[in-house]
């Protein structure tokens, strides 16, 4: 398998860091089989199951897992391995960058240097995976950000396999090419990430990837439908089969017309407006709705004035399943 970063998406309770654990041996599952690299490390069928120090994955957790009373230094060389490990230890000090902090306590870091630490931690251990629990959850927005880039430097450079547990889309698209969206324990999805977030193919996984507006269906051809909700006919560019009961249409792929004869063009009010530092945020409903249209528009590119139209491109509008 070549080497691939793959996000775990899922809300709250989905099980994304239940996988990890499992994978870790830190829970042990009911039954199935955990492979890593053509390795199995649990089978229940046949009674494998690799201890948790002999799995060579290497596991961040939410809060790090330092140790309180050991100094950075002893965090990373309490590792076991092979070959010189003063030499190994001084190695990951430099290429984090935490050498003036060696002899320092967790308590005396910051968050973003805990992380450091912390991937150092891991690849004293020489992991075949490396598997990432929600791994910004503990850091305030500023140093979310630049944490984030040293993140994504590092991860470009491990050879191994990344899985990342998270809830934060954006972190997903940032960090990683493939993508796995849960829900409620199942696998709903899994593929290339781009894909997935331009086309999902199911309600919770637009949802998830940051979709605002769905409308139940009335299919009416192979290539046009009316969008209950929202109470217009719209056409779409890819074929409606008889499984597809929702469309959704992000926030930022609706515009405004200014009266042009185009495709999927319909009247509408705009009831609410707020604005936040780069952006216009819009609520806007017709007559026959019973859902509000949540409409965003970048302040570049807002106009002065509403024309009362708002229309949206027969390929931006998203075909979607809903799980029974």
């Amino acid at each position: 398998m070549n080497s691939n970063h793959t996000a775990l998406l899922g809300a709250s309770g989905s099980g994304k860091s239940m996988i990890l654990k499992c994978i870790a041996g830190i829970e042990t599952p009911d039954k199935g089989v955990i492979k890593v690299n053509g390795r199995t490390l649990f089978d229940d069928k046949k009674g494998i199951y690799i201890k948790p120090q002999k799995r060579k994955v290497g596991y961040l957790f939410q809060d790090y897992a330092l140790f309180p009373n050991f100094t950075v230094r002893k965090n990373i060389s309490c590792v076991k391995n092979k070959g010189n490990k003063k030499t190994k230890v001084r190695s990951l000090l430099q290429r984090f960058d935490i050498e003036e902090i060696a002899d320092s306590y967790p308590a005396e870091l910051s968050g973003g240097q805990k992380q450091r630490v912390a991937l150092a931690r891991l690849l004293a251990s020489e992991p075949e995976i490396l598997m990432l629990d929600e791994p910004f959850s503990a850091l305030d927005t500023f140093l979310k950000e630049k944490v984030e880039i040293e993140m994504k430097n590092f991860l470009a450079e491990f050879s191994g396999d990344v899985i990342m547990v998270t809830h934060n889309r954006s972190e997903a698209y940032r960090l990683c090419e493939k993508l796995v969206i849960l829900d409620e324990g199942q696998t709903i999805e899994k593929g290339d990430l781009k894909e997935i977030f331009e086309q999902p193919q199911h309600l919770a996984t637009s949802k998830l990837t940051g979709c605002k507006n769905f409308s139940r269906i009335k299919k009416i051809t192979e290539h046009q439908l009316f969008a209950c909700d929202w109470g217009v006919q719209l056409k779409t560019e890819k074929t409606i089969t008889d499984d597809i009961g929702w469309v959704g249409v992000r926030a930022h792929d609706f515009y405004d017309p200014f009266d042009q004869q185009v495709d999927n063009s319909f009247s509408t009010t705009m009831i609410d407006t707020a604005q936040t530092l780069f952006e216009r945020q819009h609520l806007c409903q017709n007559q026959e709705a019973k859902e509000t249209i949540w409409w965003k528009v970048d302040k570049s590119q807002a106009q002065a004035t509403f024309s009362g139209r708002l229309a949206v491109l027969p390929e931006n509008i998203q075909l979607l399943k809903a799980r029974e």
